[in-house]
């Protein structure tokens, strides 16, 4: 599976690829540009640098490239579930993420 993780905080980062298992292929940045292949899944926190996540999600839906990727908004905070919504995020978690969540995303 080859998943990106979008955030510019490390702990956010850590805490994704604490729970994905070594066969997994997994890249990071907080910079959307760098998002330039396939992935089967993006996970995007709430808030990178001075850009909102849904936005972020709702320009990656548009590329040709991305638009069958499964997208996971990472929120802090349960109200922020209707902005997963409004941009069609596949999935909303919220930081910091747990065994279950993680469990959620990848047993659908």
């Amino acid at each position: 599976m080859k998943i990106f993780i979008i955030s510019d905080n490390d702990w956010v980062k850590d805490s994704v690829e604490k729970y994905l298992d070594f066969e997994n292929i997994i890249q990071t940045s907080s910079e959307i540009e760098d998002v330039n292949e396939v992935y089967d899944f993006i996970f995007v926190d709430m808030q990178v640098k001075s850009n909102g996540g849904p936005s972020l999600i709702r320009e990656l839906k548009r590329n040709e490239l991305t638009k069958n990727t499964k997208f996971i908004l990472m929120a802090d905070r349960e109200a922020d579930e209707f902005q997963a919504k409004r941009v069609n995020a596949d999935y909303f978690i919220v930081k910091p993420l747990s065994k279950a969540a993680m469990n959620q995303v990848f047993n659908h």
